[in-house]
């Protein structure tokens, strides 16, 4: 009784929430894409079969119903499906085996030892990165696991490339402006390395920078659709990202409260919000 409104509801409340007769569960879509980044800067992650081997050994299925309680969606591609200009790529499928197979290839048939945080230090983050600990074991990769808060995030990542001490990060992205520019440039071009932007990977690839500058010199939409669709696909063989889920939004809120609503992107909308006196509200 102390809120009227809670955002985001761990997933692991919403029976709880549910079970009171004066709460109401909102849980909608989101464009919420969560995924670890690997540090290309680093030896180990600059040979794409390693990159590649880690999307295999991820069982994205199992991740949704024990970090998500199955309020999340597997990843189809670089952004969730309902961002303007995403197209469905994958998902990358679990198969543990031909992640050894890679990492054997790559050079390292034992596999290798890092470092996986988290930009977060809440529940589901915790269970999330320890999930993924157990999955990378079972391939030969040991990573130690670090969740972060908000000091030591800042203090560890906003580094030059040459100053990075990150290996792998677990992290998400929306796009604020529910088109695919937004959902690629901020994390995945070139010029937004840290510290002034937030590709923690240090991806860079000439062929995706081109195509961000070419589809914003087009109105032509069916030539900008040409444009991103190819962009995607690169990205998405290069795989600079372990390619996760994506998010539902879940929020709690009293049974007075009308009017308020969380947009795709997890903000607020609550121009036309209301709230009834506590005597109307029926449980």
């Amino acid at each position: 009784g102390e809120a009227d409104y809670a955002f985001p509801l761990p997933s692991e409340q919403v029976k709880m929430v549910k079970d009171k007769g004066t709460l109401r569960v909102d849980v909608t879509p989101s464009i919420m894409l969560r995924f670890v980044e690997m540090n290309l800067t680093k030896p180990v992650f600059q040979d794409v079969r390693v990159r590649q081997a880690l999307n295999y050994a991820v069982n994205k299925e199992a991740l949704v119903k024990v970090a998500f309680a199955g309020y999340a969606d597997v990843a189809e591609g670089i952004a969730p499906l309902s961002v303007d200009y995403a197209v469905k790529l994958g998902p990358w499928p679990y198969d543990p085996q031909k992640a050894k197979a890679l990492l054997k290839e790559a050079g390292y048939p034992n596999g290798f030892e890092a470092e996986l945080w988290s930009g977060y230090n809440h529940t589901t983050a915790s269970k999330i990165i320890q999930f993924l600990q157990q999955q990378f074991a079972q391939v030969g990769v040991k990573v130690s696991i670090l969740a972060m808060e908000a000091g030591q995030r800042n203090e560890y990542l906003l580094k030059k490339p040459e100053d990075a001490k990150l290996n792998m990060l677990y992290a998400g992205w929306s796009s604020s402006t529910g088109e695919l520019d937004y959902a690629v440039r901020p994390v995945l071009a070139t010029s937004s390395f840290p510290p002034r932007g937030s590709n923690e990977s240090y991806y860079s690839n000439p062929a995706v920078d081109q195509a961000l500058f070419n589809a914003l010199g087009t109105t032509d939409r069916e030539k900008k659709s040409a444009i991103y669709a190819q962009m995607q696909e690169t990205i998405w063989k290069d795989a600079p990202w372990i390619f996760l889920v994506s998010e539902q939004n879940i929020a709690a809120s009293s049974k007075a409260l009308h009017g308020f609503y969380i947009q795709p992107d997890s903000s607020f909308n609550f121009e036309e919000a209301s709230l009834e006196p506590a005597s109307l509200v029926k449980p």
